[in-house]
């Protein structure tokens, strides 16, 4: 461990001229000094205060030596004597070398020629007042003796020897060996010491012992945690993301969802709150075999995908009120299946399962579309033959004028104007089609019926109901279709598929 001296200048006797560097390390009794030197070339010895001093403070910039003015110069280290610092005389200067004198009376000495950097003021520090130095000795905790002989101990109490302006503020009896418990030695001004007692018990040593304790607490985690690292090592996890709101019918109502799934799958499974701004929570499942694994997460698992959807196909796929989706909905066990007109797409979530097994369907179930308009047209060219040949059998057709056709005289009377037909209005251009009240009708079984209604008539009534009722697209025209007479309207259909079998 580094001691914490401070760093003064020490005389060998009161005659002499030169300071040698050395470290403060304690005090003895009311005079002496305890000291030891540079690089310990002499040994650790006990001085008089008066041959002590404070270092001088640094030199400012504009020290500028002069011919015969009093200076002091470094001497360098030897094998035999530390570094310090003597005084002498500027002799002369010449090309920014110093030619530097020295007392006759300081034996051993010889002029010396160096440079500016060499050479300091002459230091004005006082040697030291014991008066004014107090010395204590601070007990430290039990939990921190491995804490105070460590190196972290050093950097904290030179700290504290800086801010409080102290002599020494070092650790005593933590040499091997030493049955003494270590305390802390604080020595200076009768403030400087308060003040670092204060800062020490208060603050340091409160902090390092919780963070000991911290220390010992996570050197058990870190055991801990290695032994989980090992048993997680040997299992299968997969992660994954949810949304947040289908956090709730993953757990089921107080948990029975998750607990099944886990007892089921023999699994552990948590569930991360949303981070940041997502919505998503995250899922970790964890087995010992793949396979539990992934039975796990194929119940725990809600997609949410959007499957565009063309405007012709909207109402096939939808069915009339929503039956169609929701029948596939229902049958895959889907969270919801949502028709959003805007973007024109549907919007499944689930399971993936379910929602792989709903687009299945789905994809399927279009499939058909083709097929049932197909059959609609050739059931339209089957029923426009029929029209033709009732045109034929009529002669000049039954086409009413909106409203002025005169009574028959073969048939019930007709009212003299049209009337719309018992199924609601036909469709628009062959865009869609409409239910019985002009919704639009997009459910498949009946296709037929919406479909084949005519784009520019509409349907007309059989005289008192017995008549025949045409339902598909031959129906209706330029005009619309007056009421025919129960006779002669049922001959004429008979007629026309005798010829039709014939």
């Amino acid at each position: 461990m580094a001691f914490h001296g401070t760093p003064v200048e020490v005389r060998k006797n009161q005659k002499s001229t030169t300071w040698y560097s050395s470290e403060l390390i304690d005090i003895n009794g009311d005079d002496n000094i305890k000291v030891r030197f540079e690089d310990d070339i002499w040994p650790v010895r006990d001085v008089p205060s008066s041959s002590v001093r404070r270092l001088p403070e640094e030199s400012a910039d504009d020290f500028d030596p002069q011919v015969d003015e009093v200076v002091e110069v470094l001497l360098s280290a030897t094998e035999s004597s530390p570094s310090g610092w003597a005084l002498g005389k500027v002799k002369s200067i010449k090309n920014s070398f110093y030619f530097i004198t020295f007392d006759p009376t300081q034996k051993g000495k010889q002029d010396l020629i160096v440079e500016k950097t060499a050479l300091r003021r002459s230091s004005a520090e006082q040697p030291l007042d014991l008066s004014t130095v107090q010395r204590k000795l601070l007990p430290i905790d039990s939990d921190l003796h491995v804490w105070i002989r460590s190196q972290d101990s050093s950097g904290c109490l030179s700290h504290v020897q800086h801010k409080c302006n102290l002599l020494v503020a070092n650790c005593t009896n933590v040499e091997m060996g030493s049955t003494q418990d270590p305390e802390v030695l604080l020595i200076g001004g009768e403030r400087a010491v308060h003040l670092a007692t204060m800062l020490l018990e208060q603050i340091h040593f409160k902090y390092q012992i919780e963070m000991q304790r911290f220390h010992e607490q996570r050197e058990h985690l870190m055991e801990r945690l290695n032994v989980a690292k090992q048993w997680h090592s040997a299992q299968s996890q997969q992660v994954f993301e949810v949304d947040q709101a289908m956090v709730g019918r993953i757990i089921g109502k107080k948990g029975e969802n998750i607990k099944d799934i886990r007892d089921r799958h023999n699994v552990a499974i948590w569930i991360e709150d949303p981070r940041g701004n997502s919505n998503n929570c995250r899922v970790t499942v964890s087995g010992q075999t793949d396979e539990s694994v992934s039975a796990a997460r194929d119940e725990l698992e809600f997609i949410t995908v959007s499957i565009p959807v063309e405007q012709e196909s909207v109402g096939w796929i939808l069915g009339k009120g929503y039956q169609t989706i929701s029948a596939i909905a229902r049958k895959t066990e889907l969270h919801h299946a949502r028709y959003d007109d805007k973007s024109k797409t549907l919007e499944l979530c689930g399971l993936r399962h379910q929602v792989e097994d709903a687009k299945l369907l789905i994809s399927v179930h279009q499939e058909y579309l083709p097929v049932y308009q197909d059959m609609d047209e050739e059931q339209n060219a089957i029923q426009m033959s029929f029209d033709q040949l009732d045109g034929v059998a009529k002669g000049k057709g039954k086409k009413g004028s909106k409203g002025d056709e005169k009574p028959r005289k073969d048939g019930e009377k007709g009212k003299g104007k049209d009337e719309k037909g018992k199924e609601g209005k036909e469709g628009k251009d062959g865009k869609g089609f409409k239910g019985s009240k002009g919704d639009e009708a997009s459910q498949e079984e009946d296709w037929y019926s919406y479909q084949r209604k005519g784009k520019d008539g509409k349907e007309g009534k059989d005289g008192k109901g017995n008549g025949w009722k045409g339902s598909g697209k031959e129906i209706g025209g330029n005009g619309k279709e007056g009421k025919e007479g129960k006779g002669q309207l049922e001959k004429r259909r008979r007629q026309g598929q005798g010829e039709l079998e014939g």
